[in-house]
């Protein structure tokens, strides 16, 4: 991911920071992955916002999005 800038999060919400155009597509990735942490995602342009299941499940999606990395 080579557009990735930066993830943080609180609670079961994590929002992930790109460069500017490349929000959307990596959001369309983590929904075609379709883990089942995740509910779903809403993206613009450079913020891909990650709604989780639950704080656990927020945990462990940023640690699988560090290693996709």
């Amino acid at each position: 991911m080579d557009s990735f800038v930066n993830i943080d999060g609180t609670d079961n919400l994590l929002v992930l920071k790109t460069l500017p155009g490349n929000a959307q597509s990596i959001g369309a990735i983590l929904d075609q992955i379709n883990w089942e942490e995740v509910l779903g995602t809403i993206c613009g342009d450079d913020t891909c916002l990650i709604i989780c299941r639950s704080k656990e499940a927020s945990d462990e999606i940023k640690s699988r999005i560090f290693n996709l990395l």
